[in-house]
């Protein structure tokens, strides 16, 4: 077995592999004789039929595989000993190699690859970018708390309905409707606010509702069974008055509403509270920070790449794609292709390493702050640990929080290397600042069109739950080499 080094002239380089009868004859012979002891062939008993039978059935098959795990390793040997750092997969070079395996003997493969550009960035001399702090204002602090006093307010049932009640009543015979006041429309408001239990209020319903699936889900109905030209004008007999008294920030409030003691009196609900909607706001100022970091990067960094590889590299990945489709999305899969090389060079010797500790923290924070938030941590360990383990379960789940906190560790790095313009206000303040922006779809992230980020050789991606570092994807191994 024997490869070579072609050197061609550019980033796109040549290897030539030779493999000779004696580098794969024992091992398909040892394959055949396993597939011997465990085919079933009709006429013969399991594991006796004869060899020649077997090798006309599955001899070819097996060839392919192990000249393909042949080349597979010499290619993956090469780069690794040779330290070449590439992007893309080995394609095989037409019309240059030389293989015909139904008279098998030796193989000559040529494969072409591309060589990863060497990229500079010089931060400093790049504009600055924006990076916004969304300041949430006194009105979403007062609501916020508002909402805290009514989830722990008292469930009471008034004699008059108010804007903020909700009701049951009867209506055409011996059926109930259960709806709140605030999804009716004004008109529809005043008219049964102030009205006592036991009166009756005549409306045209779906009209009264200010959408049908309000209205839908009030009468137990579908939407889709609704009759188009019926009003449902119903007569209403109130039956009961529901209304939630909010909560009052007492002592009592504050061990029910933060039993974990952080908080303990008004001046620290009103910090707890803006700090609970800044980091609402969070993900959507670093996706804007993300982009436009991402959009400065292309703009002001050079990253050489040949494109007639990239057309032959894209369209045997993507074998329906048309000449002229591919024409018309080359621009978005080549800025794709640079963006991942930017990135692999931008993270090359920092701590952009996500762990299975750190997926399964995430899951934690977000289970207790979403469902036992009033709950004391240690009285609700074991569940909670529970409801984690089957979340790291689902590959989907674990595969969305590990990218999500890889690009909030990239982000944080982003943000010590360019050059910051910061800026702060409300979350009017933040859509004027975005607004304008949203001209040029390409300050979207460009989309990830391989399933490796463009660099050297490394470790294969895990394909269960990752158990340490977030490994750099590597080169696809969906198609056979020897294809």
């Amino acid at each position: 077995m024997n490869i070579k080094h072609e050197n061609v002239p550019g980033q796109v380089q040549e290897l030539v592999i030779e493999i000779q009868k004696e580098d794969y004859a024992e091992s398909v012979d040892k394959a055949l004789k396993k597939q011997r002891r465990e085919v079933a062939v009709p006429g013969f008993r399991k594991g006796n039929a004869p060899m020649g039978i077997v090798q006309k059935m599955y001899g070819k098959n097996i060839l392919v595989m192990e000249i393909d795990r042949l080349v597979n390793e010499q290619i993956d040997k090469y780069f690794k000993d040779n330290d070449v750092k590439y992007i893309f997969e080995p394609m095989p070079v037409e019309g240059k190699s030389q293989v015909d395996f139904d008279n098998p003997d030796n193989f000559t493969f040529t494969y072409e690859y591309a060589l990863r550009p060497e990229v500079k960035i010089d931060y400093k001399a790049m504009p600055a970018i924006t990076d916004f702090t969304v300041v949430p204002s006194k009105e979403e602090i007062t609501n916020y708390i508002d909402q805290l006093r009514e989830r722990h307010g008292k469930y009471v049932t008034p004699d008059t309905i108010e804007k903020n009640d909700s009701i049951s009543a009867d209506y055409g015979g011996e059926k109930e409707a259960f709806f709140f006041i605030r999804d009716l429309k004004e008109d529809a408001q005043k008219a049964l606010v102030g009205k006592k239990v036991d009166e009756k209020v005549t409306l045209a319903m779906r009209q009264a509702f200010s959408s049908d699936p309000f209205f839908a889900r009030a009468f137990d109905l579908k939407v889709e069974d609704l009759k188009e030209d019926d009003p449902y004008t119903y007569e209403l007999t109130i039956k009961r008055i529901g209304r939630i008294e909010p909560a009052e920030l007492n002592e009592e409030f504050f061990k029910v509403a933060y039993p974990n003691g952080d908080v303990t009196n008004e001046k620290q609900l009103k910090e707890d509270a803006k700090n609970v909607l800044a980091a609402q706001y969070k993900p959507d100022t670093e996706r804007l920070f993300m982009n436009k970091a991402i959009e400065t990067l292309l703009d002001n960094v050079t990253v050489e790449l040949p494109d007639d590889f990239m057309k032959r590299y894209i369209k045997a990945v993507q074998k329906d794609m048309k000449d002229e489709d591919l024409e018309k999305q080359f621009d978005q899969y080549k800025r794709s292709f640079q963006w991942q090389i930017l990135e692999n060079n931008i993270v090359e010797g920092e701590d952009v390493n996500v762990t299975r500790a750190d997926v399964e923290n995430y899951f934690r924070d977000y289970f207790i702050k979403s469902y036992f938030g009033n709950f004391n941590p240690e009285s609700v360990k074991d569940q909670v640990d529970k409801i984690v383990a089957d979340a790291m379960k689902n590959q989907e789940y674990v595969k969305n929080a590990y990218d999500m906190l890889y690009d909030k560790k990239l982000v944080e790095v982003l943000r010590k290397k360019m050059n910051i313009d910061h800026k702060e206000g409300d979350f009017k303040a933040f859509v004027n600042e975005i607004s304008p922006k949203e001209e040029k779809t390409a300050e979207e992230k460009p989309k990830k069109t391989t399933k490796r980020k463009a660099a050297a050789k490394e470790e294969e991606p895990a394909t269960e739950v990752p158990a340490e570092e977030k490994p750099k994807k590597t080169r696809a191994k969906s198609t056979k080499k020897t294809e």
